[in-house]
């Protein structure tokens, strides 16, 4: 049974009730269009080793980690259709040992030269489902006021105890049209 989480809530991906050796970590928003621009919304995945600092990042502009470990499978340019809009497969099984965190982030590409925000987004989410079986994990509503937010830390997966945490946080980044923005913060 999929459990609905507020911002710090544990989901250990490792117990025996979710053990999973890869999940599908999807994305999903309502298409706005505001004028002839819509809103373009990128998913991406940061890989931080144990000491927090960035490794690798996954994103529209290069798609696979060493061993396809994480795969971004692809940009939604305007968040039309229902359900999940753009997704990241991370298989454990291949995730090199050096890796602690996962961040999972989301930006709106060239936010601040088209003046859009977060705000103007509705109905986002983050959903983890287990990636052979497709069955919800978890699910994060993004429900937070992001106004003037052009970037989120949607949420953390943490290595713990010999497995998989997904922690859900929701943390808004008041400038982040670019990626490099967000992967800052974990340099």
């Amino acid at each position: 049974m999929a459990v609905n989480l507020k911002k710090g809530q544990r989901v250990n991906l490792s117990s025996n009730n979710n053990r999973v050796n890869g999940i599908i970590v999807g994305l999903g928003w309502d298409s706005a269009q505001f004028g002839e621009v819509s809103v373009d919304c990128d998913a991406s995945a940061i890989l931080c080793g144990i000491d927090q600092k960035a490794l690798d990042v996954i994103y529209f502009g290069k798609t696979r980690s060493e061993n396809d470990a994480v795969v971004y499978t692809g940009d939604s340019r305007t968040g039309e259709g229902n359900g999940e809009n753009e997704r990241i497969y991370v298989n454990f099984t291949k995730l090199p040992s050096n890796v602690g965190k996962i961040v999972i982030a989301v930006n709106i590409y060239d936010a601040k030269a088209k003046r859009q925000h977060f705000g103007m987004i509705n109905n986002a989410f983050v959903r983890v489902s287990n990636w052979k079986t497709g069955q919800e994990l978890c699910k994060f509503n993004l429900t937070d006021n992001y106004s003037g937010m052009t970037g989120i830390i949607a949420a953390d997966i943490i290595r713990y105890g010999g497995g998989w945490d997904f922690v859900p946080n929701g943390r808004g980044i008041p400038e982040a049209s670019r990626l490099q923005s967000i992967v800052r913060l974990y340099q």
